[in-house]
Protein backbone atom coordinates (compact mmCIF):
# COMPACT_ATOMS: atom_id res chain seq x y z
CA UNK A 1 0.00 0.00 0.00
CA UNK A 2 1.21 3.27 -0.88
CA UNK A 3 1.74 5.90 1.69
CA UNK A 4 -0.61 8.65 -0.15
CA UNK A 5 -3.16 5.98 -0.23
CA UNK A 6 -6.42 7.68 1.09
CA UNK A 7 -8.20 5.81 3.90
CA UNK A 8 -10.40 7.75 5.67
CA UNK A 9 -11.71 11.56 4.94
CA UNK A 10 -14.20 13.51 6.69
CA UNK A 11 -14.86 17.35 6.51
CA UNK A 12 -14.56 17.68 10.09
CA UNK A 13 -16.66 20.50 12.74
CA UNK A 14 -15.11 23.22 14.42
CA UNK A 15 -11.58 24.57 13.43
CA UNK A 16 -10.78 21.43 11.65
CA UNK A 17 -11.81 21.52 7.56
CA UNK A 18 -10.98 18.32 6.86
CA UNK A 19 -9.52 15.47 8.64
CA UNK A 20 -8.04 12.36 6.48
CA UNK A 21 -6.15 9.34 7.80
CA UNK A 22 -2.91 7.88 5.26
CA UNK A 23 -1.28 4.78 5.81
CA UNK A 24 1.55 6.47 7.95
CA UNK A 25 -0.20 9.89 8.85
CA UNK A 26 -3.05 11.73 9.58
CA UNK A 27 -3.72 15.29 8.05
CA UNK A 28 -5.88 17.82 9.56
CA UNK A 29 -6.74 21.08 7.72
CA UNK A 30 -7.02 23.65 10.74
CA UNK A 31 -8.56 26.85 10.53
CA UNK A 32 -6.36 30.05 11.56
CA UNK A 33 -7.50 32.93 13.54
CA UNK A 34 -7.20 35.56 10.11
CA UNK A 35 -9.17 33.09 8.05
CA UNK A 36 -6.65 31.35 6.47
CA UNK A 37 -5.86 27.43 6.85
CA UNK A 38 -2.13 24.93 7.48
CA UNK A 39 -2.37 21.74 7.85
CA UNK A 40 -1.44 19.58 10.88
CA UNK A 41 0.41 16.27 10.42
CA UNK A 42 0.89 13.79 13.08
CA UNK A 43 2.63 10.62 12.48
CA UNK A 44 1.21 7.28 13.21
CA UNK A 45 4.66 6.06 14.75
CA UNK A 46 3.92 8.62 17.21
CA UNK A 47 0.54 7.87 18.20
CA UNK A 48 0.11 5.30 21.30
CA UNK A 49 -3.31 4.86 21.54
CA UNK A 50 -7.09 6.06 22.00
CA UNK A 51 -8.04 7.67 24.76
CA UNK A 52 -11.53 8.11 23.98
CA UNK A 53 -14.65 9.33 22.22
CA UNK A 54 -17.03 11.64 23.07
CA UNK A 55 -19.78 12.82 20.95
CA UNK A 56 -17.87 13.93 17.86
CA UNK A 57 -14.05 14.51 19.43
CA UNK A 58 -11.81 11.67 19.30
CA UNK A 59 -9.02 12.32 22.25
CA UNK A 60 -5.49 10.39 21.17
CA UNK A 61 -2.11 9.54 23.25
CA UNK A 62 0.94 10.43 21.95
CA UNK A 63 4.54 9.48 22.75
CA UNK A 64 5.03 12.68 24.54
CA UNK A 65 2.16 12.30 26.91
CA UNK A 66 0.08 14.77 25.26
CA UNK A 67 -3.26 14.48 23.78
CA UNK A 68 -4.27 15.04 20.24
CA UNK A 69 -8.03 16.01 19.83
CA UNK A 70 -9.93 15.85 16.81
CA UNK A 71 -13.96 17.12 16.24
CA UNK A 72 -15.20 15.12 13.41
CA UNK A 73 -18.77 15.53 11.85
CA UNK A 74 -20.66 13.28 13.49
CA UNK A 75 -20.16 10.49 16.44
CA UNK A 76 -20.54 8.03 13.81
CA UNK A 77 -17.94 8.95 11.64
CA UNK A 78 -15.74 9.91 15.16
CA UNK A 79 -16.12 5.86 15.54
CA UNK A 80 -15.32 5.16 11.57
CA UNK A 81 -11.87 7.25 12.37
CA UNK A 82 -11.10 5.13 15.09
CA UNK A 83 -11.70 1.86 13.70
CA UNK A 84 -9.60 2.75 10.79
CA UNK A 85 -7.32 4.07 13.04
CA UNK A 86 -6.85 0.34 14.82
CA UNK A 87 -6.74 -0.95 11.63
CA UNK A 88 -3.66 0.78 10.59
CA UNK A 89 -1.33 0.77 13.69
Amino acid sequence: MDNNTLLFHDKGAGVFKGISIYPNRIEAVVKNDFFGTHTKIVYLKDITGVNGVKGKRVFLRNRLLTACSYRLSSHSQAQEFVSVLNMVM
